[in-house]
């Protein structure tokens, strides 16, 4: 895992881990939004009751906040991120992850947003080169 940050991005973290008292592994800031992946098993410490924490981040931030739970095996991590995956096959530095139609636009955002911002996180966190939706 290399994930080098900027010395903006350690303060995004750090205030954002202060706020919530969860374990910041990776964050990318794009768009006016703001994603964390957090430590295995701390999404809801992240978010907190009723999604209190979550509110009022954004609130300090003025920015929404996407919370992201990380996992070491690949696959977890995968359906954390896209929990529409019907199936997930995993081809050296290449992943394909099968959604219903239904879901294909909502997992790929607008413009491809949502994949290319899944794509980043895959790169830095398990040097995977691309993930593309079936």
């Amino acid at each position: 895992m290399k994930v080098v940050l900027d010395q903006n991005s350690i303060e995004v973290i750090n205030l954002f881990q202060n706020l919530t008292d969860a374990t910041v592994i990776d964050s990318i800031s794009e768009d006016g939004e703001i994603y964390f992946v957090v430590a295995e098993g701390q999404y809801g410490l992240a978010v907190g009751k009723g999604g209190m924490k979550i509110k009022h981040a954004e609130n300090v931030f003025k920015k929404t906040i996407k919370v992201l739970e990380y996992s070491e095996d690949m696959e977890t991590f995968i359906k954390n991120i896209i929990p529409e995956a019907q199936e997930i096959t995993i081809n050296s530095k290449l992943i394909f992850v099968k959604v219903r139609p239904a879901d294909r636009a909502r997992v790929i955002g607008k413009n491809g947003k949502n994949i290319r911002i899944i794509n980043k996180f895959l790169q830095r966190l398990f040097d995977i080169e691309e993930l593309k939706v079936k």
